[in-house]
């Protein structure tokens, strides 16, 4: 007797399913291989910082004697590193990058590249404890450059800047790159904006003095390494937990995103210092 069982109707389903897994597959591995090549370029960067003379001090000493030479180039690069106007625009662009889709797993891409951005800034501040101290330029008794003008007595800047502060990796500095590559993740267009700032900035300060080359390049490696870690380990589950919010109370999401708005845009400066105030009172 024929069968009226037709084995081929459920075969559509079932190969679109096992497409997207091993889609989603390729996917994790791809992002751990980005993170694993982004963590052998921060190991190289902090080979060049804890050896200086052949990288960081030729290029440092040639960006001093840029600088020293025009006034007007100091105080805009000084008005470019204004704490808050790094923060407040690439915040600004997550956030245009944000409403500009409302697809939930592409908005959850989003939201897993901030806190990874987070986690590689206290990360940073962890390296910068266990490595020796690396100063910044304009305090390295070795380097034999002068201060331009624009930021000020340098006397001062040694009594107020906490000189002995290591530089590597700068956790601003890792904190936006994560921001910004999160955001080139999810969007390429204003991902390059986000980048192209987050770069300009930090440019700035390396003309300044205030870091070494390898500084930066240091925090965006790892900051590159902690996204693609969290895209490769998280995929869709925090991501989806955090969409799950949104659409349930979204009263209280959005409350919350405005307080991490302002964290992220302050690097948390009022936080830390609140918990520095709590721990000294302790």
């Amino acid at each position: 007797m024929a069968s009226n069982h037709q084995p081929g109707v459920a075969q559509p389903h079932t190969t679109q399913s096992g497409i997207m897994l091993n889609a989603g597959r390729g996917a994790a591995w791809g992002s751990m291989s980005l993170a694993v090549g982004f963590a052998a370029l921060f190991a190289v960067a902090l080979l060049l910082r804890v050896n200086p003379v052949a990288f960081d001090y030729p290029l440092a000493r040639a960006v001093n004697q840029l600088a020293l030479g025009s006034e007007a180039a100091g105080r805009l690069a000084v008005a470019v590193t204004y704490p808050a106007v790094q923060g407040v625009a690439i915040v600004s662009l997550a956030w245009g990058c944000w409403f500009s889709r409302t697809d939930p797993v592409w908005r959850g891409r989003i939201v897993r590249g901030a806190a990874a951005a987070i986690v590689a800034s206290v990360l940073a501040h962890f390296v910068q404890d266990l490595l020796p101290p690396l100063v910044k330029p304009i305090f390295d008794s070795r380097l034999h450059i002068r201060a331009p003008g624009a930021l000020g007595d340098i006397d001062v800047l040694r009594a107020t800047s906490n000189p002995g502060s290591s530089s590597f990796p700068s956790e601003r500095a890792t904190l936006y790159a994560g921001l910004a590559i999160a955001i080139f993740a999810a969007s390429r267009g204003i991902g390059l904006i986000a980048l192209g700032c987050t770069a300009g900035v930090e440019a700035a300060r390396i003309y300044l003095g205030l870091h070494e080359p390898s500084d930066i390049l240091g925090s965006f490696f790892l900051a590159a390494t902690a996204v693609w870690l969290v895209e490769a380990a998280t995929r869709r589950a925090f991501g989806g937990l955090v969409m799950n919010w949104e659409r349930r109370s979204p009263a209280a999401f959005y409350g919350a995103a405005f307080a991490a708005s302002y964290g992220l845009a302050t690097a948390f400066e009022d936080l830390r210092a609140l918990a520095a105030l709590l721990l000294h009172a302790a």
